[in-house]
């Protein structure tokens, strides 16, 4: 075979080193975003594209919202895209979910837990479309359900943020707000695309066999330290999310802990003596309780949770 030549070689095979580096010059400009329509570089729509995909404005340029630090660099797209990553490498990577799990998310309305719903959600339907379109369809997929605390114990700021177990029987809040608060997370969770989730609503006295709520009432009102009391209501809320998971046939339990959570976590146990048992309390899974508990949302900062439900319509 006759070797190819510079001028009548139609394969690319060769260049010449100017012509190649002015090629590998144009293409890194027009990746960054740097040539206009004239050719000339163009500094100031060089900063106001995406760090990561270089085509949208990012969300500093965009007005839409105030926005600091590294989230203003990128655009929604890429924004939402990292975290969903960041959320289906924990899942992926630590085995939180597998096609047989029936999984039951604990919802409270708020930034941690929508995003931690539609997350799963997204992952179950991706899922379903993949067992939809194989032949032999081996693979099952997971099941998704939704429960959440009612609360009425000692005042709002316990209100349960991973969940919405009834505490109607502990608080002070008014029973029509609570009404309320189901109502629009059954309008969410039956807004949500198929396959269809179940949604549970579950009473923090029903860890109770009898008279749950007056036997709930004298238990905390027989703990004087308010701190105290906080530790046995979050107790009181894993009990009753594990009896209504356990009852439900649900083999995980998915919280929506973020890691600004998980800190705060970590000091007030450090401060309150309990750092014996923060190694498993801030593990991907925790297998200590009958039902695992998952926390796929651990790499996560409460400022993108929040930034995310704000850029998405959400709160």
């Amino acid at each position: 075979m006759a070797a190819c030549t510079a001028g009548d070689c139609q394969s690319g095979c060769y260049r010449k080193d100017d012509d190649d580096d002015s090629v590998r010059t144009k293409r890194s400009d027009l990746i960054n975003g740097t040539l206009s329509s004239g050719n000339v570089p163009d500094s100031a729509n060089h900063h106001i594209l995406c760090l990561k995909c270089k085509l949208n404005k990012n969300l500093a340029s965009s007005g839409t919202v105030s926005i600091d630090g590294d989230i203003s660099r990128f655009c929604f797209d890429s924004f939402r895209g990292n975290l969903f990553g960041k959320f289906k490498l924990a899942v992926t990577s630590n085995a939180m979910i597998s096609p047989t799990d029936n999984v039951l998310v604990a919802f409270s309305g708020g930034p941690s837990s929508r995003v931690a719903l539609q997350f799963v959600h997204e992952m179950q339907q991706k899922a379903q479309k993949n067992f939809d379109a194989s032949r032999d369809r081996s693979l099952p997929v997971f099941g998704v359900g939704v429960v959440r605390f009612r609360t009425e114990i000692i005042r709002p700021r316990t209100y349960i943020r991973v969940a919405f177990v009834d505490e109607s029987a502990a608080s002070r809040i008014p029973s029509d707000e609570f009404d309320k608060a189901i109502q629009d997370m059954k309008s969410i969770v039956s807004n949500l695309a198929p396959p269809a989730k179940a949604f549970h609503v579950v009473l923090i006295e029903s860890i109770y066999s009898s008279n749950g709520r007056d036997r709930l009432k004298e238990l905390l009102n027989a703990v004087k330290d308010v701190t105290g009391k906080e530790d046995l209501l979050q107790h009181l809320r894993m009990l009753s999310l594990q009896k209504i998971a356990h009852e439900n046939g649900y083999t995980k339990l998915l919280l929506g802990s973020c890691t600004s959570r998980i800190a705060c976590h970590v000091i007030s146990a450090t401060v309150k003596g309990q750092g014996y048992s923060l190694l498993a309390d801030i593990q991907y899974v925790d297998a200590r309780w009958e039902i695992p508990v998952v926390l796929p949302l651990r790499d996560s900062l409460s400022q993108e949770l929040n930034m995310l439900c704000c850029l998405d319509g959400a709160v």
